[in-house]
């Protein structure tokens, strides 16, 4: 979430683009202006949202920058607390989704690792292109829009700073960073990446303890 992440980067001093939400939301750090919003129709999200709540997971929805739910969880709970934000509470999620009318930045599932990867090959085999369904984390299903993909930010960003392709290398440890990957860039995947992000990466890296983002700005930038 871009109010997550900005609270983060002020407090380092970092300025400059926030990408969110797998490249659904573009936004600068200082003014929190929005340069770029996108994300899923909101009838195929309510659809996707109702459907993973009769898979008897925590459901939410994230519009405007605001994560919403119907029923809560020790999963939210511990989401909640790990990225710093609230949460809102309404009667029925997919209802609520439809009758706000707006683009959803990410409809999301929290449960076991074991039963997110299969509801992530259940909805991906079903939605086919429609939707990107991948995991941010093992206990997490996210869907998204594909026009809003991080690979999609990484064009906006290469248009926004004039930087070519050949000069930006992306990094990535989960399936939800496939998309970032298999740009005309270089993509990089962490040592102890999922073996589905590795099978598409340019180049594997040390592992995520081994400080991965060091050791390529050491290798490529200093």
């Amino acid at each position: 979430m871009f109010e997550s992440i900005r609270r983060i980067c002020l407090k380092y001093d970092l300025k400059g683009l926030v990408i969110s939400y797998q490249g659904a939301l573009i936004n600068d750090v200082e003014t929190g202006k929005t340069l770029f919003e996108g994300g899923l129709d909101p009838l195929i999200a309510a659809e996707a949202a109702d459907k993973l709540k009769k898979e008897n997971v925590q459901t939410i929805a994230d519009i405007d920058d605001v994560m919403f739910y119907d029923e809560g969880s020790q999963y939210l709970d511990y989401y909640l607390k790990a990225v710093n934000v609230g949460a809102n509470k309404v009667e029925n999620l997919a209802d609520y989704i439809k009758k706000c009318g707006k683009k959803v930045q990410k409809v999301g599932a929290m449960c076991d690792p074991e039963i997110a990867a299969v509801i992530t090959k259940k909805f991906s085999d079903e939605y086919g292109g429609k939707l990107i369904v991948n995991n941010g984390a093992p206990q997490l299903v996210e869907i998204i829009n594909p026009e809003c993909s991080k690979g999609f930010a990484v064009k906006f960003l290469s248009d926004y700073y004039k930087i070519p392709f050949e000069k930006i290398i992306a990094v990535g440890d989960s399936t939800n960073d496939i998309e970032l990957l298999k740009g005309e860039w270089h993509g990089v995947a962490v040592g102890d990446a999922r073996e589905e992000l590795k099978a598409v990466a340019d180049e594997i890296t040390v592992a995520f303890k081994d400080n991965p983002v060091k050791t390529l700005l050491e290798k490529y930038c200093l």
